[in-house]
């Protein structure tokens, strides 16, 4: 074996040993990084070379850098995060909502009770005129707590909605992020490896629309992920975002509905 072999074979080796060191502090850079894949130098033999006294080995090669990633444990998590944000946002509405129906004799229904009390104390002595006059004040008191139920409900109404049209002005951002990340790792992956910290950035992402709202993907042949909604309409496909919107309830222009704008028609997501 000619010294120019063996200073190949040892610059191989050192530049293999390299990568992976470079691979190594990356990930201790950014062990704290959310959202970030552990990822690993993948190393190969060179193969070897025939002489008349056999084969030698040529050193080492660099084929790759990898990421550790379960496509199953990141759907998981990604629907355990859509489940945990419903219930909090749920559990916080209805937090509010006890707030306006209290109990004891603050609440509508103490003051409902006292006013049935005063028409029996009516029925049993009719001629009664304080008792009637228990009759009216009860009556207001009871109007006057239905209506300021009303109003702070209407009030909370109003908030849901106000919540709704942020969260998808939220999610069409993160659509379009989406969407323009998956044309960026469409074009990598044409090189032969896997655009890492694109992939990492897009599943995060992903995490995020599953705050606002539950997502299912579906991963194409050519890397790029589409992102569904619970009634099969596409947020994201391929290259191309589709807007969410907020339409008014057919029934009650109060509220609104969550809708894809597709062409030039909104398409209903099931509630």
């Amino acid at each position: 074996m000619s010294g120019s072999a063996l200073m190949n074979l040892g610059m191989r080796a050192m530049t293999a040993n390299y990568a992976s060191l470079q691979t190594t502090g990356n990930n201790i850079a950014n062990a704290n990084t959310v959202g970030y894949s552990r990822q690993e130098t993948q190393l190969a033999n060179s193969g070897g070379q025939y002489t008349g006294a056999g084969f030698f080995g040529q050193g080492v090669d660099i084929v790759t850098v990898s990421r550790s990633y379960d496509k199953f444990l990141t759907t998981q998590a990604n629907a355990t995060k859509a489940a945990s944000a419903a219930d909090t946002t749920r559990r916080d509405q209805l937090t509010q909502l006890e707030g306006v129906f209290t109990t004891g004799e603050t609440g509508l229904g103490y003051a409902a009770g006292q006013l049935l009390n005063a028409f029996v104390d009516v029925a049993n002595n009719p001629a009664d005129a304080s008792a009637r006059q228990v009759i009216v004040s009860q009556s207001v008191d009871v109007a006057s707590r239905f209506k300021a139920a009303g109003d702070q409900v209407s009030a909370l109404q109003s908030a849901v909605v106000d919540d709704v049209r942020s969260a998808v002005a939220s999610v069409n951002g993160l659509a379009k992020q989406i969407a323009t990340l998956n044309s960026n790792i469409v074009a990598f992956n044409g090189t032969g490896h896997s655009p890492n910290d694109l992939l990492d950035t897009r599943n995060r992402l992903l995490n995020e629309v599953n705050q606002y709202i539950g997502v299912t993907t579906v991963e194409a042949d050519d890397g790029s992920l589409g992102v569904f909604l619970g009634g099969g309409q596409s947020l994201v496909l391929g290259s191309t975002a589709n807007a969410l919107k907020a339409v008014p309830d057919e029934y009650d222009p109060a509220k609104v509905r969550l809708a894809v704008r597709e062409g030039s028609a909104n398409r209903l997501v099931p509630g």
